[in-house]
């Protein structure tokens, strides 16, 4: 309920304070699964980087190996097993990066849940560096979703 006095309106201000940090937080890391789950769409169906362009082909060996085992190989798409780009996820969520708000910003990287996972990231970083980069579309979509999670929450402060 809106405050009915400056003393109520003081405690509101009170408790956003308290709680920005942890609510940037919580609506960066869901920005950032959300920018996974678009990044992977974008890799899978597209086979285009961020800034829009197709990847490298795969060597003729890999494409070969992709064939053999029934894989699509009309373009690059990140998906011999199916395995790494469902292992990727949050460094918050792995607790790799210390929870930090710094200037109502927060960083999240993407990581891999396994070293099996990591290993294959850090390959397919080294040929197609970047590939695990969010679109400039992608980070407006994720930043609108994120920004509008936190402004309802901050909302129910102030009702």
């Amino acid at each position: 309920m809106p405050a009915g006095s400056l003393d109520e309106l003081v405690a509101q201000f009170d408790e956003a304070i308290e709680k920005v940090d942890g609510l940037i937080l919580k609506h960066t890391e869901q920005g950032a699964n959300a920018a996974i789950a678009l990044v992977d769409v974008r890799l899978v169906e597209t086979g285009k980087n961020a800034q829009g362009s197709s990847f490298e082909d795969y060597t003729p060996s890999y494409k070969k190996r992709k064939q053999k085992l029934g894989r699509d190989v009309g373009h690059v798409n990140f998906q011999l097993s199916t395995q790494m780009l469902a292992s990727i996820t949050t460094a918050f969520e792995k607790g790799d990066l210390q929870k930090q708000v710094n200037g109502g910003r927060a960083k999240v990287s993407f990581v891999a849940r396994d070293e099996t996972t990591r290993k294959k990231i850090e390959g397919n970083n080294k040929t197609r560096p970047g590939f695990l980069n969010p679109s400039a579309g992608e980070m407006k979509t994720v930043t609108r979703i994120a920004n509008a999670g936190l402004s309802e929450d901050l909302a129910t402060i102030f009702q």
